[in-house]
């Protein structure tokens, strides 16, 4: 099981986990997604869970900012988690 960080508008992320992509997001008790201030606060709500790899998407608003045609294009790297 892997996890997924997906950096998001306004310096906030959310997380969900799978396999090759995020199937089932973090959720509280109302089951909205949650949402973190920071991938610390995601590292203290998950402790003690184990992942074979964590990786970070951060979405990137350089084309746009540009003025060129947008991709889809997102930086994704993999985090040490241990």
């Amino acid at each position: 099981m892997n996890l997924f960080i997906e950096s998001i508008e306004g310096g906030t992320y959310v997380a969900g986990v799978g396999d090759k992509q995020a199937t089932e997001y973090l959720r509280d008790e109302y089951r909205d997604s949650m949402q973190f201030q920071s991938i610390a606060e995601i590292r203290e709500q998950l402790s003690g869970r184990n992942f074979d790899k964590v990786w970070l998407r951060q979405n990137t608003p350089y084309d746009e900012m540009c003025g060129t045609d947008t991709h889809d294009d997102k930086l994704v790297i993999e985090l040490e988690w241990r």
